[in-house]
């Protein structure tokens, strides 16, 4: 049996990175940016690259193919100290790519993917259960995967929810039902917005504590708030001097606050780890390339707590 602290599922993306662009190019026009890096994205990479690099055992279940970019992908994970062997391998080509431009303080995307045998992959979760222990389990809302949430929460894990946008299924009553399967549930401010069909992040807050056990609203540069005893907490952001890249800063904070929660820590305190995570990241172009080390973040954050680090 393998014991590990999270098993993270879903699809690990190619970046392209183009940074610094001075604006979006017409028709017909070439633009040039100032920065430029060729990675792996998404937030089952980055999540689970955040949190191994934060001393937490992470193993890694997505789907990957025979051709290039899923080789880089599996070096990638190598580098990281993570191993691509609980990953779902089909004898194809499994590109998953995105295309990213940052300009004027927001991003624009490109994304292609090759289409996946979703009924192969979720046998394979489920047999991949059989063999693993693992206190968390981070996984897509989407009803493919129930069988699989299912299984994992009657093996007693933790279940993170993480959620794309989806013009339909973001507004839909199935997802409000399908997020009472969770534990975990960190969507930024939009998406807390339109699940809950409320006007403020406090209204959508206290709808979500009636779907899931522990909501997280994100605010972005603002912070977060969740839900406390004595109603809504909130913890602020810190600024951050001169951000390089915002891709991957919630799957930054999502690293931060489960690791935070896996050594114990008091809920707030696993927030505001999230918040150093999520704003350390945006220093580097893409979503790892300044995830911090738990070195970092004992010298860097765990006094200001008055902790030992542990």
């Amino acid at each position: 049996m393998v014991n590990v602290d999270v098993l993270v599922c879903g699809p690990i993306f190619t970046d392209i990175v183009f940074s610094n662009v001075p604006r979006m190019p017409k028709p017909g026009e070439e633009v040039y940016g100032q920065g430029f890096e060729f990675t792996c994205g998404g937030s089952t990479y980055i999540t689970s690259v955040a949190m191994a690099r934060l001393g937490m055992k992470i193993a890694v279940a997505a789907p990957l193919g025979n051709d290039f970019l899923s080789q880089f992908t599996k070096d990638q994970l190598q580098r990281e100290g993570l191993t691509a062997d609980y990953s779902y391998i089909v004898d194809r080509p499994m590109r998953q790519v995105t295309a990213a431009i940052n300009t004027e303080g927001d991003r624009a995307f490109v994304t292609f993917q090759d289409q996946l045998d979703e009924a192969g992959y979720q046998q394979h979760l489920l047999a991949l259960l059989d063999t693993m222990d693992a206190s968390m389990l981070i996984v897509n809302a989407k009803p493919e995967f129930v069988p699989v949430i299912e299984k994992a929460r009657s093996k007693g894990m933790s279940i993170v929810l993480d959620i794309g946008w989806d013009d339909e299924w973001i507004y839909s009553r199935a997802l409000k039902q399908l997020l009472q399967l969770g534990h975990y549930f960190t969507p930024n401010l939009a998406e807390a917005l339109a699940i809950t069909g409320k006007s403020t992040a406090e209204e959508a807050l206290d709808v979500l504590c009636g779907i899931v056990e522990t909501p997280i609203v994100k605010l972005g540069a603002a912070g977060a708030i969740y839900p406390t005893v004595e109603g809504v907490g909130r913890i602020v952001g810190k600024p951050v001097e001169s951000p390089v890249d915002t891709t991957g800063a919630g799957d930054n904070f999502l690293a931060g606050v489960l690791t935070g929660v896996l050594k114990g820590w008091g809920l707030e305190e696993a927030i505001q780890l999230g918040n150093y995570c999520g704003g350390q990241s945006v220093l580097g172009i893409g979503g790892t390339a300044a995830s911090p080390t738990w070195e970092q973040v004992k010298t860097e954050f765990i006094h200001q707590l008055g902790g030992d680090g542990r």
